[in-house]
Formats: structure tokens, C-alpha cells, sequence
């Protein structure tokens, strides 16, 4: 193997390496999405216990504010989810159009077939560099929105079962 096959195929695999990478990304949001929606559910069942008539009360007071809180968190939460998808970026190779030309303008250049090959050849691991480098800076920052998002969304699923177990208390303790 040449080196530059050699480069061609390290630039590829590396370029398939991301991409491979933002499809698990965008396949592991399942996660935070479904305990945004236990979140939900379970939240409407604090807001639907809590008396809020007592809210000068210190347990009643404090669930009211856990559950502000949560809600807080919880939407925090699904911003980073939604800003994560909203900035995968979607970028591939030149397609045959642009494979063709190259060639063309290659053959126009030279008309060996080795050259025009070699050409062929360079172009496309210099646009899989280029994928690649946008690719890693992309997945590096969904991937970060996506933890943040799964954290604040455990945080809200946290305070919600605090304000949970104070339901029972509110009015007084029993």
C-alpha cells in the first residue's frame, strides 16, 4: 500500500469514525426524553396534591418550590436536548458530480491513469478531512449539550421525588 492510499483509507475510516459517532448521539437521546416525559407525568402529580392554599406553610412552601425548581431544570434540560439536534450537522464526501469533474479537470492535466487516479484519490481525502474535522467539533458539542441535558432532566427528576416524599407532610406534620 502506497501512502497515499495509505492516508486515503486512515482519512476515511476517521471520516466514518464520526459520522458513526453522531448517529449514536442522536440514538442516545431516547434516554433523556423519556425522563423528561416520567418528569412530566410525575410533576402533574405534585402540582395535583399540593395545597397551595397552605403555601405560607414551610413543607407546603417547600414543595411548591422543589416543583418550580424541577420545572426549571426540566426545561433547562430539554433546550440542551433540542440544541443538540438542532446542531447535528449533516456533511458528505463530493458526490459523483463533483467526482466527475475532478476527473475531467484531471485528465485535462494529465492523462495517465495512475495520476487521474492519484488526483481522484486526493480530493477525496481532503474532503474527508475536512468532514471528519467538522464532524469531531459537532459530535464534541452534542455531546456535551446531550450530558448537560441528561443531568438538569436527573436533577428535576430528583427534586420531584423530594417534593414527593413532602406531600404527605403538608397541613402539618402528621
Amino acid at each position: 500500500m502506497t501512502p497515499s492510499e495509505l492516508r486515503f483509507e486512515a482519512m476515511r475510516e476517521r471520516y466514518q469514525s464520526q459520522r458513526d459517532r453522531r448517529e449514536e448521539i442522536r440514538n442516545s437521546v431516547a434516554t433523556p426524553v423519556a425522563g423528561l416525559a416520567f418528569a412530566a407525568y410525575t410533576l402533574s402529580m405534585v402540582t395535583g396534591r399540593v395545597d397551595v392554599t397552605l403555601w405560607q406553610e414551610p413543607v407546603t412552601g417547600t414543595v411548591m418550590l422543589l416543583a418550580g425548581a424541577a420545572v426549571f431544570a426540566l426545561l433547562a434540560g430539554a433546550l440542551f436536548i433540542v440544541r443538540m439536534e438542532k446542531n447535528v450537522i449533516y456533511i458528505d464526501p463530493p458526490d459523483l458530480q463533483e467526482l466527475v469533474n475532478i476527473e475531467q479537470q484531471a485528465r485535462k492535466q494529465d492523462d495517465s491513469e495512475e495520476r487521474v487516479t492519484q488526483q481522484l484519490q486526493d480530493a477525496l481525502c481532503g474532503s474527508y478531512d475536512i468532514i471528519y474535522r467538522r464532524y469531531f467539533a459537532s459530535n464534541e458539542q452534542a455531546a456535551r449539550d446531550r450530558t448537560r441535558g441528561l443531568h438538569l432532566i436527573i436533577l428535576g427528576l430528583a427534586l420531584i421525588m423530594i417534593a414527593l416524599v413532602l406531600l404527605p407532610f403538608q397541613g402539618g406534620l402528621a
